[in-house]
C-alpha cells in the first residue's frame, strides 16, 4: 500500500467506524498524521490525499518579470553581437550601461539557468598538486606578469595550418594575437617581438614547458631563442611545472575564448584573411569584454586609468641570439 492508498484507507475506516486508536494503531501511522489527512478530507477538496507544495506562498525577493524580461533581451542582444560576451558579467554591464541598476550577478544565472541559457559544466580534471611556487604571486600592476600560450596546429581549407601566440596581462586581461605559419624558434621570437610592439613589455613572461619556448632536445642544458630574447627585452621568463596547466589558467581561458567565439564562428578564406579578422577580435575584446576580477571595467579602461603605464618595445630594438645577456638576468 502506497501513502496515497493509506490516507484513503484511514478515511474509509473512520466512515465504517473504527476508532481513531485502532486506525492507527493498524496502518502504523501517529494520531497526529490521522487528523492532518481527515481534516484535509473534510474540507471538501477533491485532491486532499496529494502532497501539497511546501514553497512559500509570499516571497518578498523574487525577482521581478520585467527585470526578468529585460535579463533575457540583453542575453539575445549580445548573442546576435559579433564577438559579445553572453554571460552574467557582461549582461550586467550591459543593463548598467542602459541606465538600469542590474540585479546581483547570483539572480542572473538564475534567471539564465530558468530559462535554459546556462550549458552544463564539463567535468574537469581534479589539480594534482596544490603545491605553491614562489613565482606565482598575483600580479600588481598593469605588465608585472603576462602569460603566453601556443594555440594550434589549427586549418584552413584550402590553405594549410597555422598557429596563433597568444599573450594577455594578467592584471588588466589586456591580450593580444599573433597568427604564425610555424611554431618554430623564429616565428616564436618575431610573435614576441610584435605582442610587445602592440601592448607593451612585461616585467615577467609566464610560459608552458612548450619545446618552442623552452628550446631544443638535443641541447637540453642550452638556451633557446625565446630564452635568450626575454632578458635582452628586459623581461623574465617563468616555466611553469610540467603536466600543470592551471597555473596558466587566465591564458587557457582566453584560448576557449578565442576557440568558441572567432574561430569557429566564422569560415576564414585564407592566411591573411583570418589575420585581418582576427586584430577586429582582438581590438573588440580589449574595448569591451569585461572580467569580474575587473569589477566591471574593460581591459582598455583598467589600462587607461592605471598610474603605472606599459612601455612597449622600443622600435629600434635589435635582436640577436648570439649577443652577450644581461648580467642581471633571471630565468625561472
Amino acid at each position: 500500500m502506497n501513502k496515497i492508498e493509506c490516507r484513503k484507507e484511514a478515511v474509509r475506516r473512520r466512515h465504517m467506524g473504527e476508532s481513531v486508536a485502532s486506525i492507527c494503531r493498524e496502518l502504523n501511522v501517529s494520531r497526529k498524521w490521522f487528523y492532518k489527512w481527515y481534516n484535509r478530507y473534510q474540507s471538501n477538496d477533491s485532491n486532499w490525499h496529494q502532497d501539497q507544495s511546501k514553497a512559500p506562498k509570499h516571497q518578498p525577493h523574487k525577482i521581478d518579470n520585467e527585470v526578468e524580461r529585460l535579463v533575457l533581451k540583453v542575453r539575445e542582444q549580445l548573442e546576435k553581437t559579433k564577438y559579445a560576451q553572453i554571460g552574467a558579467t557582461a549582461i550586467a554591464w550591459q543593463i548598467q550601461n542602459l541606465g538600469c541598476s542590474p540585479p546581483p550577478i547570483w539572480s542572473i544565472n538564475r534567471i539564465l539557468k530558468r530559462n535554459g541559457k546556462i550549458r552544463p559544466k564539463e567535468k574537469r580534471r581534479k589539480n594534482k598538486s596544490n603545491v605553491a611556487y614562489t613565482w606565482f604571486t598575483e600580479p600588481y600592476y598593469p605588465g608585472h606578469i603576462y602569460q603566453s600560450d601556443l594555440i594550434g596546429p589549427r586549418y584552413l581549407k584550402g590553405d594549410g595550418r597555422f598557429y596563433c601566440l597568444s599573450t594577455i596581462d594578467r592584471f588588466s586581461h589586456l591580450a593580444h594575437s599573433v597568427p604564425i605559419r610555424s611554431k618554430d624558434d623564429d616565428s616564436i621570437v618575431g610573435a614576441l617581438l610584435q605582442t610587445w610592439h602592440h601592448i607593451g613589455v612585461p616585467e615577467h613572461l609566464q610560459l608552458d614547458n612548450e619545446l618552442s619556448f623552452l628550446g631544443s632536445i638535443r641541447y637540453p642544458h642550452s638556451l633557446g631563442k625565446v630564452q635568450k630574447l626575454c632578458p635582452a627585452a628586459g623581461v623574465q621568463p617563468i616555466f611553469i611545472p610540467a603536466a600543470e596547466p592551471w597555473r596558466n589558467g587566465m591564458i587557457e581561458h582566453f584560448n576557449r575564448t578565442f576557440e568558441d567565439s572567432f574561430y569557429r564562428v566564422e569560415r576564414y578564406k585564407n592566411f591573411e584573411h583570418l589575420r585581418e579578422r582576427l586584430m577586429g577580435f582582438i581590438n573588440f575584446h580589449n574595448e569591451n569584454y569585461v572580467y569580474s576580477t575587473n569589477h566591471g571595467k574593460t581591459p582598455n579602461q583598467i589600462i587607461n586609468d592605471h598610474d603605472i603605464k606599459i612601455e612597449k618595445l622600443a622600435q629600434n630594438f635589435q635582436f640577436s641570439e648570439h649577443q652577450t645577456l644581461p648580467y642581471d638576468s633571471y630565468i625561472h
